[in-house]
C-alpha cells in the first residue's frame, strides 16, 4: 500500500470558496478510480484550527501502483496541474492501517503527525512502536481510521487519521474534509504490513526461490 500527499499552499487573503467549490464540482469523479483505497479532499485555512496558513492538501491510499500511476501520469492529476502549476508529491510505502470505532461514520476532519527517526534508533523497533501507537489513538471516541506510513529516504514516519469530530490536539496539522473518495476503502490491508512473506522467508540464499543474501 502507497501513501501520497501533495501541499498546495495558497495566499493569506486567497477566498477558500474557490477550493471549496472545486472540490463540491470535481470530487466525486474519483470516488470510482481504480486502486484508491481513500482520497481525503483536505483542506488547512489561515486561523482555522490552529492554521497559519491556506492549503489544498490532499492526501491518498493507494491499494496498488498502478492506480496511482495512472492517477499521476496521463490522469486526473493533470488538472492539478493545470490550475496550480505541478507541485511536490510527498510518497511514503504504509506499514500499517487500523479502523477506529466511528468507521461506519463519514469523516468530517483529519489529523497529522510527523516524527523523525532518530539515525542512532533501530527503525523496526522504533515503527512497531509507532503502529502500537497508532492503535492507541484511534481508540478515542470519534476515530475513523488511520495509517502509519514511512519516508525511507528521509527517516519519517506519518501518523494520518480520519476523525468524525474534532482532532486530538496530539495531531498537529489538522485538516478540514471536503469530500472522501473512497472506492476500494474495503480491499486496504488492515494491521501491520511489513512482515516478511512466508515465500521467501522460507527460501533459501541463492536457491532457485530466493536471490543472493544482501540485496
Amino acid at each position: 500500500m502507497h501513501a501520497m500527499q501533495y501541499e498546495i499552499t495558497l495566499p493569506a487573503d486567497y477566498d477558500m470558496g474557490i477550493i471549496r467549490e472545486r472540490v463540491a464540482t470535481r470530487g466525486h469523479l474519483l470516488d470510482d478510480f481504480g486502486g484508491l483505497g481513500l482520497k481525503v479532499y483536505g483542506i488547512r485555512e489561515r486561523g482555522v484550527d490552529g492554521s497559519t496558513l491556506n492549503q489544498y492538501s490532499p492526501f491518498y491510499l493507494w491499494h496498488d501502483e498502478a492506480g496511482m500511476n495512472a492517477f499521476l501520469f496521463g490522469g486526473p492529476f493533470s488538472g492539478i496541474v493545470d490550475s496550480f502549476g505541478r507541485p511536490a508529491v510527498q510518497h511514503w510505502t504504509v506499514l500499517g492501517f487500523e479502523e477506529g470505532p466511528a468507521f461506519g461514520t463519514p469523516p468530517v476532519a483529519a489529523g497529522k503527525h510527523v516524527v523523525p527517526i532518530p539515525a542512532e534508533t533501530d527503525p523496526v523497533a522504533f515503527l512497531g512502536e509507532a503502529l502500537d501507537g497508532l492503535r492507541v489513538h484511534l481508540r478515542q471516541d470519534g476515530a475513523h481510521s488511520g495509517a502509519l506510513a514511512v519516508d525511507p529516504r528521509t527517516w519519517q514516519a506519518v501518523r494520518y487519521s480520519l476523525w468524525t469530530g474534532g482532532v486530538p490536539e496530539s495531531d498537529e496539522v489538522r485538516y478540514r474534509i471536503l469530500h472522501l473518495s473512497s472506492p476500494h476503502l474495503d480491499e486496504l490491508r488492515r494491521g501491520r504490513q511489513w512482515d516478511q512473506p512466508s515465500s521467501a522467508a522460507n527460501s533459501t540464499p541463492g536457491s532457485a526461490s530466493g536471490g543472493p543474501a544482501g540485496h
